[in-house]
């Protein structure tokens, strides 16, 4: 396994996200895609991509991910066709941006304004997905998805899409308020094949972010669960943190890596 941090957690300037990353020993850099103002965000443009690439380049740090939280804002469930359709024209867009960086996986979320919630919103993502799948096949991307439904909605999702370009992105600190069995349904998206990535963090049954080890997952059954399944790609830390960014990457960076290697 890898360990990885959302850039934006460790500071909000790149450079020293990734300097300080390496210093603390995570493996890589999930870089995040949230403003509705896209065209400013760094993996909008070329200029962005060759910054990330040279800084990875000279840190040594992967960057496995992007985490588009933008679509739980203006997203693909929205009741606006020209909404939706701008959705997917960013996403094919990024596709090819997180490809040049050299990603493996975007998550698409499914969250806040946007989530899943009838049959009719499913019916609009698999729309969607099959519109973008096909550039994502063809660049190498997974789209991971993320939201609030069970593994059996992502798995009707993505077995309509027809793609092996779709996944899913897996949070343990989510399914705490969500009242699903984050180990169970670890096992379950790695039996059909289809875990893409994991999100670290903890949370309460109220929906709150707390330090590692201070909320409601069961951490000793997360750890045997990735075990089982052999799990062997990022484990991608979302956590809260402080005024110190430092100490807080730092405790929950050797908190993780005591839960999986003892």
């Amino acid at each position: 396994m890898k360990y990885g941090i959302i850039a934006s957690i460790l500071d909000p300037e790149l450079e020293t996200a990734f300097k300080m990353g390496r210093e603390l020993g995570f493996d890589g850099l999930e870089v995040p895609f949230n403003g509705l103002d896209y065209e400013q965000e760094v993996l909008w443009t070329r200029e962005g991509v060759q910054q990330i690439r040279g800084l990875a380049e000279a840190t040594g740090m992967e960057v496995p991910s992007c985490c588009a939280g933008r679509f739980n804002r203006l997203g693909f469930v929205n009741p606006d066709p020209e909404v939706r359709e701008e959705c997917v024209e960013i996403l094919l867009h990024l596709i090819d941006t997180c490809a040049e960086v050299g990603m493996q996986n975007i998550l698409v979320a499914f969250f806040g304004d946007h989530e899943i919630e009838t049959e009719e919103h499913k019916d609009l993502v698999v729309e969607a997905m099959r519109r973008c799948a096909p550039k994502a096949e063809s660049r190498g991307i997974t789209l991971a998805l993320e939201g609030t439904v069970t593994a059996e909605d992502f798995f009707e999702i993505i077995d309509r899409t027809e793609s092996e370009a779709l996944g899913v992105y897996y949070d343990v600190g989510n399914a705490v308020w969500l009242g699903y069995d984050g180990p169970a349904e670890l096992r379950k998206i790695s039996d059909k094949g289809l875990l893409a990535q994991v999100h670290i963090k903890d949370m309460t049954a109220e929906k709150q972010n707390v330090p590692l080890g201070e909320g409601g997952v069961n951490w000793p059954a997360v750890a045997d669960a990735l075990r089982e399944i052999e799990y062997g790609g990022y484990l991608v830390l979302e956590t809260t943190g402080g005024d110190d960014r430092r100490a807080f990457a730092q405790r929950h960076l050797a908190f993780i890596k005591s839960c999986i290697e003892g």
